[in-house]
C-alpha cells in the first residue's frame, strides 16, 4: 500500500455506529462504564509516581533522587517488551471472559499485591523492585481498559469521550497528589489506597460491559516469532503511524521532564518542606483543575466538530513548550503555578486530541490492542530517557540545573508539533 493509498483509506469517512452496536453493546452504555471506571484507574496511573517519590525520600532522603531515578527507568524499560506483548496477547485472547477483562482484572491483583510490599518494606532495593512490577502490571491493565473506547466507542463520538476521560485523569492528578500526600505518614495505604480504588471504580465495567468472546479464528494468529516481530510497526509501511508515534514521543519528553522532578524541583529550588510538598503538589493540580475542565472537555468537542486532529495537536505542543521555558525560569512558588498552569491546558488539549489521532492511523483494527500499546511506549519511552539523562543534565553548572533540563525538553517538544504536516490523510 503506498502513502496516497494508505491517506485514502484512512480519511474515508465511515459511520461504525451500527457495527459497533452490534459487537460491543450500546455505545452510551460503553461510555458510562468507561467514565465510571475512568475516575479510579487515572487516580492510579497519576499518583503512583508521587507515592513512589514519596516513599523513598522517606526512607533514603539523601540518595532520593537517584534511587527514584533508577526505579523508574527500570520499570519503563520493562514496559518497552511487557505492554505492547500484553496488548498484542489481549489482542488474541479467547477466553469466555472477552479479551479486555481477563487483562484489566489481572493487573490489577498483581498492582495491590506488590503495592503492599512497597507498602510494607522499609528497605528502598525492595521498594523500587515491587514498584517495578507494579508500575508494569499496573499499565498492562490501564493500556487493556483504554482499548475499550477506541473499539467500542464511533469515531464521531471518539474525541469528545478521550476529553472526558483526560479531564477526569487531570482531576484525578489532583486527588491522587492530596492523597498521597495526606497518607507520607502511612506507607502501607500510601501505596495501596490508589490501587484499590482503581478496582472499586472498574468493578462495574468489569461486571456489564459486552467484551466479545473471539474465536481463534476471529482473533490474529498466535505465532511465537510472528508476536514477536509484529510489537513493533514498520513506519515505512505505514508512515503515518510512524509520524504520529515520534511526535508522540517528543511531547512524553516534554510532560516526563516535567512530572518527574516538579517535586523535586519544589524542595531544592522553592525550598518547600517534605511534609508540605504533597500538599503543593495538590494545591498546583488543584489550580490548573478549572483550565483542564475546559480544555480537556472543549477540545474534544471542538474536535470533532470541525473534524480536524492536527491543528489542535500542534498548539498544544506549543503551549507545553512554553510553559516549560516559563518553569525553567522560575524563582517562586506563583511563577511555577502560572507555568504549571499552562502547561495543563497544553496537555488537555493534546492528551484529549492526540489519542484520537492515534485511532485514526491504526494499521489494522485486529491490532488495536497491540498497536495502542505501541503508541502507549511513546509516552512510556520518556520514563526511561528522562531519568537516564535528568541526573546528569542537573548536575551540570554546579547541580539543580532544572532550567537546561526543561528548555531542552520544550525544543524537542516544538520539534514534534513540526511533524504534524507530514501526517497525510488527516485533518
Amino acid at each position: 500500500m503506498t502513502i496516497s493509498d494508505e491517506a485514502a483509506v484512512i480519511a474515508e469517512p465511515l459511520d461504525d455506529s451500527t457495527r459497533i452496536t452490534s459487537e460491543f453493546g450500546s455505545p452510551r452504555k460503553t461510555i458510562g462504564l468507561v467514565l465510571v471506571a475512568a475516575l479510579g484507574m487515572y487516580v492510579m496511573a497519576m499518583s503512583m509516581s508521587t507515592a513512589l517519590s514519596l516513599r523513598i525520600a522517606s526512607v533514603a532522603p539523601d540518595t532520593k533522587d537517584v534511587i527514584y531515578s533508577r526505579t523508574v527507568a527500570i520499570g519503563a524499560l520493562l514496559m518497552l517488551v511487557v505492554i505492547p506483548l500484553a496488548g498484542a496477547l489481549s489482542d488474541r485472547t479467547t477466553s469466555r471472559f472477552g479479551r479486555r477483562r481477563p487483562w484489566i482484572a489481572g493487573g490489577l491483583v498483581v498492582a495491590l499485591v506488590t503495592a503492599l510490599i512497597a507498602g510494607i518494606s522499609p528497605n528502598p532495593i525492595v521498594i523500587g523492585a515491587s514498584y517495578v512490577v507494579l508500575v508494569t502490571a499496573m499499565q498492562s491493565s490501564f493500556n487493556a481498559y483504554a482499548v475499550i473506547p477506541v473499539e467500542a466507542v464511533p469515531d464521531a463520538m471518539r474525541a469528545r469521550v478521550m476529553g472526558i476521560m483526560g479531564l477526569f485523569g487531570a482531576l484525578a492528578f489532583s486527588g491522587g497528589s492530596y492523597l498521597t500526600g495526606a497518607l507520607v505518614g502511612q506507607p502501607v495505604l500510601l501505596m495501596t489506597a490508589p490501587v484499590l480504588l482503581a478496582v472499586l471504580t472498574v468493578a462495574p465495567l468489569l461486571a456489564l460491559y459486552r467484551d466479545p468472546i473471539k474465536a481463534k479464528a476471529e482473533v490474529p494468529a498466535l505465532d511465537v516469532k510472528n508476536l514477536f516481530g509484529g510489537l513493533i510497526v514498520n513506519p515505512r509501511k505505514h508512515p503515518n503511524f510512524g509520524w504520529t508515534w515520534l511526535a508522540r514521543l517528543l511531547a512524553g519528553i516534554a510532560m516526563a521532564s516535567l512530572f518527574t522532578y516538579f517535586i523535586y524541583y519544589m524542595i531544592d529550588v522553592l525550598q518547600v518542606p517534605l511534609p508540605e510538598v504533597g500538599a503543593k503538589a495538590g494545591l498546583l493540580t488543584l489550580i490548573s483543575a478549572p483550565i483542564s475542565v475546559i480544555f480537556f472537555t472543549g477540545s474534544g468537542w471542538l474536535s470533532d466538530k470541525v473534524g480536524r486532529r492536527k491543528p489542535f495537536v500542534a498548539v498544544a505542543a506549543v503551549l507545553m513548550a512554553a510553559a516549560l521555558v516559563l518553569g525553567a525560569g522560575a524563582t517562586s512558588f506563583v511563577t511555577f503555578a502560572i507555568a504549571w498552569s499552562i502547561f495543563a491546558m497544553g496537555q488537555a488539549i493534546y492528551l484529549t486530541v492526540d489519542l484520537a489521532l492515534c485511532a485514526s492511523v491504526l494499521p489494522n483494527a485486529k491490532d488495536a490492542g497491540k498497536d495502542m500499546a505501541v503508541f502507549g511506549l511513546a509516552l512510556n519511552i520518556p520514563n526511561i530517557i528522562v531519568p537516564a539523562v535528568g541526573p546528569t543534565v542537573l548536575a551540570l553548572g554546579g547541580g539543580q540545573n532544572y532550567s537546561l533540563l526543561w528548555i531542552a525538553a520544550a525544543v524537542l517538544c516544538l520539534v514534534g508539533a513540526g511533524l504534524m504536516p507530514l501526517i497525510r490523510g488527516v485533518r
